[in-house]
């Protein structure tokens, strides 16, 4: 994210409305951008190829499909991107970009492996219990797989720092998504959902090629090293596990009340609650600003201010020290009550919109039951999102680790409550997970706070990373 961080500076350098808004706009594009090109671009080829005439369970059959590679594949990948992004930062500080190329094909080898193992059952029970066809099923396994390493691609794009090609990609990808539906519709005759799907593979198999082919050419210095890499992700195994825990605790409510009876299955094969995740999707769609108005404030005012905390400690005085830490602190929690403040007035007049018009565009009854819960939860869980960057910010992996945890088991354990309680109350397990979580983290950023002189200096080397001839060199290292 600090790569966000520097473009975001070099708009707000100059004040101004017009500075503001160009800020805005830049993370809305790197942040949520290719999300809302991907919903357009369905939500066009539904309409485009009239998806109303396809009867009820052929619709749910894709629906279901593309619902599945996108929750699965973000949550296989999105630990191994963590733990990479590390790989990274860590590479481009001692300017070792050798190793860079190589450690992406071993990721890809990795997600390959795991990603084929995952689909190879789903594949079969597609076959065999629900009698659907190979070339759909085979299609469906280009889409899962071209998404994996989509979304892992991602992570050496950010590190390359031209996020506008990411967009660029996705709009390419989205164009060949909708031109190869439209060929096998009308040209080849082929039915909606093949048609709808193919279009979908085509599109992001694109994508992925053409991130390949460009972390490919950017970092042309390789070494033969394609293990260096595997070393991180068991010494860094708490930001693989928090990761994890934090991307289930996304989705584990769902996959709770896919197991009620109200459930609908699809083929013998998927699962679905469609009230319940169709208010899901509207809670973290009325949220998803939060990310954006962190990226803003993350990666500008506390980024400078734990920059200059940090360069204190190389070569500053005890009272400047301690007037950084303060500064860093104090500004801290001002940016979590800011982002909070903000967030909840976009939340209020989003929320308050679906209650008044949900009912004319198709939202209603259940969803509309279960909707207010989800909304106030996902709140928080992206504010919680945000209290984990500001613990890896400290190199708390401890504090990340307990606080996805708790999100994580509080979200199991009062889902599993929640579901036999009348429907206006069933997101109150992803709402009591979300307190635990964020509970969690804001009391271990508190304990930091008091304790931040004994973290620092008792538990790992500090390294001048100052632009000097020094750069590189121990400062401080805990004696064994």
């Amino acid at each position: 994210m600090a790569g966000i961080g520097f473009e975001l500076k070099k708009i707000y350098r100059k004040e101004g409305i017009a500075r503001a808004v160009a800020g805005g706009i830049y993370s809305s594009v790197v942040t949520i951008g290719p999300t809302v090109v991907v919903i357009v671009t369905l939500l066009f080829l539904y309409l485009a190829l009239n998806m109303m005439k396809v009867s009820f369970m052929t619709r749910e059959l894709l629906s279901s499909t593309i619902l599945y590679v996108f929750i699965f594949s973000i949550i296989l990948t999105a630990p191994f991107n963590a733990v990479f992004s590390r790989y990274l930062a860590d590479k481009f500080y001692m300017d070792e970009y050798a190793n860079i190329l190589p450690s992406f094909y071993t990721g890809i080898l990795i997600l390959g492996i795991l990603g084929t193992g995952i689909s190879i059952p789903v594949m079969l029970s597609l076959y065999f219990r629900g009698g659907i066809d190979l070339p759909f099923i085979l299609a469906a396994y280009v889409f899962w797989m071209s998404s994996v390493l989509l979304f892992f691609s991602v992570t050496y794009l950010h590190a390359t720092k031209d996020y506008k090609i990411i967009a660029i990609f996705f709009l390419v990808g989205m164009l060949v998504v909708v031109l190869t539906a439209l060929v096998f519709r009308f040209v080849l005759r082929a039915d909606r959902i093949h048609s709808i799907l193919y279009g979908m593979a085509a599109g992001f198999l694109t994508i992925a090629v053409l991130e390949f082919s460009y972390i490919k050419r950017y970092f042309r210095t390789v070494s033969q090293n394609y293990t260096e890499c595997l070393w991180y992700l068991v010494h860094h195994g708490k930001i693989w596990l928090t990761q994890l825990l934090y991307m289930l605790g996304l989705y584990v409510h769902n996959f709770i009340f896919w197991t009620t009876q109200q459930r609908l299955t699809v083929a013998q094969t998927y699962h679905s609650h469609q009230s319940y995740d169709m208010a899901s999707c509207l809670a973290m769609f009325t949220n998803i600003s939060t990310m954006i108005l962190f990226t803003v404030v993350a990666e500008t005012r506390f980024h400078e201010a734990y920059q200059d905390y940090m360069e204190s400690i190389i070569g500053g005085t005890y009272k400047a020290i301690q007037k950084n830490k303060k500064i860093m602190f104090r500004t801290l929690s001002q940016q979590i009550g800011q982002v909070f403040g903000m967030q909840l007035a976009i939340t209020s007049v989003i929320f308050l919109v679906l209650l008044i018009f949900g009912p004319y565009i198709g939202f209603s009854g259940m969803i509309m039951e279960i909707y207010p819960v989800l909304a106030v939860s996902y709140l928080g869980i992206f504010l919680l999102y945000g209290n984990l960057v500001y613990l890896y910010y400290f190199d708390d992996t401890k504090g990340t680790l307990l606080s996805a945890l708790a999100y994580f088991a509080g979200t199991v354990l009062g889902t599993l409550v929640s579901k036999n309680l009348p429907v206006a109350f069933y997101g109150m397990g992803a709402f009591f997970g979300m307190l635990c979580g964020f509970t969690a983290s804001y009391f271990r950023i508190r304990y930091l706070e008091k304790n931040f002189e004994a973290h620092i200096f008792c538990h790992y080397k500090i390294i001048d990373t100052m632009k000097s001839s020094q750069k590189g060199r121990i400062v401080y290292q805990k004696q064994a």
